[in-house]
């Protein structure tokens, strides 16, 4: 885990993350990555891009993961990171806009942020309302449609999960995205 973020840098992540738009894509959502990813040697790059892969999250934005990579480069480069590990950092920030991984160490950091498919139903269901109030502009039939989509092609994937810490989330996370996808509405 990193060892001390600058102040400056988390009140930065942290002021993002509170942004009155967000529900789902919160400080709560990075919490429970971290928390989830405490017992993994996740290594510095990893947390950084724990803490950077949503830091940009408008909803009406299709550029949210290669904005919030921009982010992670522009900031980690003023700190003084080098740049092999601020690419690595921006590389797995990318690799959450499809979920498949290209660098090293962005498997569980992809699984960590799918984790949440797999929750109980009751918790899932939260988190879909969650996720509909920072789409509140969309129609109702729209975002329903869109979610159902969403949930088809994700079960259509080989596989969800990518680590062998993520492996474990897979039944569970097709059976609530199986489940979803059949609701009506």
């Amino acid at each position: 885990m990193v060892r001390s973020m600058p102040p400056d840098l988390l009140l930065t992540l942290t002021r993002h993350y509170l942004e009155p738009h967000r529900h789902y894509h919160g400080l709560e959502h990075i919490a429970a990555m971290l928390h989830a990813g405490r017992d993994l040697p996740l290594d510095d790059v990893q947390v950084m891009a724990i803490w950077f892969h949503d830091a940009i999250y408008e909803p009406r934005s299709r550029t949210n993961e290669a904005d919030s990579a921009a982010l992670a480069e522009r900031l980690l480069a003023a700190i003084g990171w080098a740049e092999p590990a601020v690419a690595r950092v921006a590389a797995i920030v990318r690799d959450t806009a499809r979920h498949e991984p290209t660098v090293p160490g962005s498997a569980e950091v992809l699984d960590l942020d799918l984790m949440s498919l797999a929750l109980p139903w009751p918790e899932f269901t939260r988190n879909t309302d969650r996720i509909r109030a920072e789409y509140a502009h969309v129609p109702d039939a729209e975002f329903g449609r869109g979610r159902r989509e969403f949930f088809r092609a994700m079960l259509q994937r080989p596989r969800l999960f990518h680590s062998a810490f993520g492996a474990r989330f897979e039944a569970a996370a097709r059976a609530n995205l199986a489940r979803a996808a059949a609701l009506p509405g």
